[in-house]
C-alpha cells in the first residue's frame, strides 16, 4: 500500500484545455520528484468540459486522477468533490491556469508544518 501523500492539489477544470495543460505540465517539470515519489497527488476535476479537456487529460497526464463531471457541478462543489477523493495531510485548491514555480509546493509545506495553526 502506498504511503499517504503529504500534499493532495485539486484542479477544478471547465473548458479550459490549454490553460490546464500548461499548469499540470509546469507541476510536472518543475515538481516532478514530489509527483514521482508519491508526496504529491494531483487530482483533476472536470465539469463536463467540451473542449476535449478529458481527453488531453488522459493522454498526456497518466499520473493525475482524473474525476469526470456528467454536468457543470460548479466550482465549489468540484473541489468538494476532489477534496472527497484526496489522501493528503494538506490540500491545495489550485487554479488551472496557475503556473507552479520550482521549489513551490516544498516552500508551501515547509510553511505549512512550521505553523500548524
Amino acid at each position: 500500500m502506498k504511503e499517504k501523500p503529504i500534499l493532495s492539489i485539486v484542479i477544478v477544470s471547465w473548458n479550459v484545455r490549454e490553460d490546464l495543460r500548461e499548469c499540470l505540465r509546469s507541476l510536472l517539470e518543475n515538481e516532478s520528484s514530489w509527483l514521482e515519489s508519491g508526496e504529491v497527488e494531483v487530482i483533476v476535476v472536470d465539469n463536463a468540459s467540451t473542449d476535449g479537456t478529458v481527453e488531453m487529460v488522459e493522454r498526456e497526464f497518466q499520473q493525475v486522477k482524473l474525476l469526470v463531471n456528467s454536468q457543470n457541478l460548479g466550482y465549489t462543489r468540484a473541489n468538494n468533490i476532489g477534496i472527497n477523493h484526496s489522501r493528503g495531510k494538506y490540500i491545495l485548491l489550485l487554479n488551472p491556469d496557475t503556473i507552479v514555480h520550482q521549489g513551490a509546493l516544498q516552500a508551501l509545506i515547509e510553511c505549512a508544518d512550521s505553523h500548524p495553526e
